[in-house]
């Protein structure tokens, strides 16, 4: 017996001895007449027997099996290591078929110490904006630089719409540079069509509100009609830096779940299985059924979504790139106008005047110098 079992019991005998009446008995232990009744009754009929409750010894009817429980600790120690006790239940009802209500679940682990708690940071509260009307009409864009696979880390670049919440396009690159941002924003527009504008970080590959240069993205969104909006601070885009704090959780999770540490295979599982999933899982739908992704009709993306260096046309159709010379493939004589050098996507390079691809080809290997060109002019005189 504990304290209180044996406080029953004595004063349960100064009842039945009658020192002590059934109503002030009632007062002493804390409970009803009519409960006090039940307790004197059993106590005359099994003596101390009678302080115990009836259920004192028998197995819960809705008691967790314990070889269910094991086994739920199992995974949650070892195959599932990591994961979020939501995310947790999302995977085992899908791929063990396993089901358990989340109470159950959360009982199971806080028991053992295995609650994932996130981690909280005092801030300040913002009141959440609403969402935009039309899908498309703004992309929240960013990039997220994390140990999302194996030991380095890697930088995540995505976008998600305003609107629905879906994301539009992610991809893990070794560093966040202009070219992996035009990427991702080029596999945005070539599904979807142009957006009406994206909302973007202050970072020099996006631009600056306070400098007059514009980026080479800021540069691409002018020719095609995109508006450019520059976040004053990270809470403004809020739904973006949600994206990525979940991502860090469930995705990291399940890349080290299935041992992906290569970063192709690991932008395969993102594309092709992740992104889907969390897609369909998320998303919502948008207040408007019309979207605002419009067409392109600003001609060769290509040659506006790259990085564009500008040279001077020479006499001769001549022009330096690279310590090469160069000479346009072309008899119209093109001096003192501007070539643009497109550093491609994908790594190639191509050439444009105003707007139209020209051919190029190398006019020398080496660019020659002032008196380089001297000497060798008194060697021919």
């Amino acid at each position: 017996m504990n304290l209180d079992e044996l406080k029953i019991y004595r004063l349960g005998m100064g009842v039945l001895s009658g020192t002590l009446t059934i109503k002030e008995f009632s007062e002493q232990i804390g409970k009803s007449y009519r409960q006090s009744q039940r307790i004197i009754k059993k106590l005359r009929e099994r003596d101390f027997e009678g302080v115990f409750h009836g259920n004192l010894g028998r197995v819960p009817h809705n008691k967790t099996p314990q070889k269910f429980e094991d086994r739920i600790i199992d995974l949650l120690k070892h195959r599932y290591y990591g994961f979020n006790l939501t995310h947790f239940r999302e995977m085992i009802l899908k791929y063990e078929k396993i089901e358990i209500k989340k109470d159950v679940l959360h009982r199971i682990a806080k028991t053992h110490g295995l609650v994932k708690h996130p981690k909280r940071r005092g801030r300040r509260c913002y009141k959440p904006r609403p969402r935009l009307e039309q899908e498309g009409m703004m992309i929240q864009f960013d990039g997220s630089n994390h140990v999302w696979f194996g030991e380095e880390r890697t930088d995540l670049i995505g976008g998600i719409d305003d609107a629905t919440g879906k994301v539009v396009a992610a991809e893990l690159f070794y560093g966040e540079k202009s070219n992996h941002s035009l990427k991702v924003i080029r596999e945005i527009i070539d599904k979807n069509g142009l957006p009406e504008s994206f909302y973007m970080d202050q970072a020099g590959i996006y631009g600056k509100a306070d400098r007059e240069w514009e980026s080479q993205i800021a540069r691409a969104f002018q020719q095609t009609g995109i508006r450019l909006i520059l976040a004053g601070s990270s809470q403004a885009k809020g739904r973006v830096e949600r994206l990525w704090r979940t991502f860090q959780d469930r995705l990291v999770a399940e890349l080290s779940l299935y041992q992906i540490t290569d970063i192709e295979e690991a932008n395969q599982f993102l594309k092709n299985k992740f992104i889907p999933r969390y897609n369909a899982q998320f998303s919502v739908e948008a207040s408007s059924k019309e979207k605002a992704y419009r067409k392109n009709v600003f001609g060769d993306l290509d040659i506006i979504f790259c990085k564009k260096l500008t040279r001077k046309i020479m006499s001769g159709n001549l022009f330096s790139w690279e310590n090469v010379s160069w000479i346009i493939d072309k008899k119209t004589d093109y001096c003192g106008r501007e070539i643009s050098v497109n550093l491609h996507i994908d790594g190639s390079y191509s050439f444009d005047l105003m707007g139209r691809k020209v051919n190029c080809k190398p006019h020398s290997l080496k660019k020659l110098s002032h008196n380089e060109g001297k000497t060798r002019t008194k060697r021919r005189a």
